[in-house]
């Protein structure tokens, strides 16, 4: 069986302390918890700083995981100062036929790569998205460009932490919510006080499908468990029509809340290419 394992993770600021400057013994133990899922490809998201020193922190995942490409998507500056760069790493099953970067129309930024990938006739396009957490209006301008990855023939997998609701998952009561956090989740102001999906549904509309819901894990949270927060699935896997049908695993990895390695646990998909006939 020809299979493809994709996994996203929000490492939190890239499993340092001190937003990202400090000890790094999340690192450390976030190493063998991702070894263990034996990623083909591995979407991470809030690598601060691994662009210091030639992106020293990057190749040391990359290394340490045993993987044989890494890119670094730079991202733009927060105004707290932050640069929340996501990073696209790749197994040795998987070659790379073009990557880069949109930094131009994110608030943080989108990595994205076309794979040559054993098993699959013609090009797997891949977007790593960090959306906007505080802005449901700019998530919608974010991803509404891409909508055409979901064109029949068309093998896309667009994955990351979208920092809005997933498509199904049902709605959360916010009122435990802070005041101050409500505005980067809730419809604007003088609209019913639900959750914003714009840019899930934009995408769902587009045709894009959640890799959650054959399995029935639509309903599953993946961040947010904090005190006082709301706990929501928001690391998603969604995949173009053309790909869907080789979809045949879906799961979500706690270890890292329970460990405190994150704020987000993983999502891991894996595709039997064969089923593409």
């Amino acid at each position: 069986m020809t299979t493809l394992r994709v996994v996203t993770f929000n490492t939190l600021f890239g499993g340092h302390d001190d937003f990202g400057l400090g000890a790094g013994d999340r690192w450390h133990q976030q190493i063998p918890f991702l070894k263990s899922l034996q990623a083909d490809v591995l979407a991470l998201q809030e690598c601060n700083f691994w662009d210091l020193l030639g992106t020293r922190r990057l190749y040391q995942t990359m290394n340490a995981l045993g993987m044989t490409n890494a890119h670094l998507a730079y991202a733009n500056e927060t105004t707290s100062g932050h640069r929340f760069h996501t990073a696209i790493m790749l197994s040795r099953r998987v070659q790379l036929a073009a990557q880069g970067t949109d930094r131009d129309r994110y608030h943080h930024v989108m990595g994205w790569a076309n794979l040559i990938v054993p098993g699959l006739e013609g090009l797997l396009e891949l977007r790593n998205l960090h959306l906007d957490p505080f802005d449901p209006r700019n998530r919608a301008r974010e991803v509404s460009p891409l909508g055409v990855l979901a064109a029949p023939g068309r093998r896309s997998l667009v994955v990351g932490d979208i920092n809005a609701i997933g498509l199904g998952f049902p709605e959360p009561d916010w009122t435990s919510l802070a005041a101050h956090a409500q505005n980067g989740q809730l419809r604007l102001p003088r609209e019913e006080a639900v959750s914003d999906r714009d840019a899930t549904e934009l995408l769902g509309r587009a045709g894009f499908l959640d890799a959650s819901h054959p399995s029935g894990q639509g309903t599953a949270p993946t961040a947010a468990f904090g005190d006082g927060d709301v706990p929501r699935r928001q690391d998603l896997i969604l995949m173009s029509p053309a790909l869907a049908s080789a979809l045949v695993d879906y799961q979500v990895h706690l270890e890292p809340i329970d460990k405190e390695l994150s704020d987000h646990g993983a999502v891991s998909a894996t595709f039997d290419l064969s089923r593409l006939a």
